[in-house]
């Protein structure tokens, strides 16, 4: 039985690995929508529209272009949706893409630690993949 572990996961951001990526969170979610009748004793329900955000801790290396390109994107002003690819196991898959951008980031120092960054991600449109 093969078990998925964190080791083998990856964040891509326009088709290009973050190469220092200390963990990625990737919440789907549905609206329930309620359609009960005038009348009826239990309340019934049909789905509603998905959506999506994500998050990622990004390890700050200037040598990294790819992890300076994907925290630089908030600075750019446009219709954004990038390509970002949330990677469960590299080698065998497990791969949700979609298109995103960020929304927040949160860099954070401490004295005598490697800078990381916490990035929250907007998910537009459809999610591509599964488990």
């Amino acid at each position: 039985m093969a078990v998925l572990t964190g080791a083998s996961g990856a964040l891509r951001y326009q088709g290009k690995k973050i190469g220092k990526v200390r963990d990625w969170n990737l919440s789907i979610s549905k609206n329930a929508l309620e359609d009960t009748c005038l009348g009826s004793y239990d309340r019934t329900y049909v789905q509603g529209l998905r959506g999506a955000t994500g998050s990622a801790t990004v390890l700050y290396d200037p040598n990294d272009q790819n992890g300076s390109a994907l925290l630089n994107s908030i600075f750019e002003n446009g219709s954004g949706g990038e390509s970002c690819d949330f990677v469960f196991n590299e080698p065998a898959g497990g791969t949700f893409s979609c298109s995103a951008f960020l929304t927040t980031i949160n860099p954070s120092v401490s004295v005598g630690d490697i800078q990381a960054v916490s990035v929250n991600f907007q998910i537009s449109g459809a999610i591509e993949g599964r488990y």
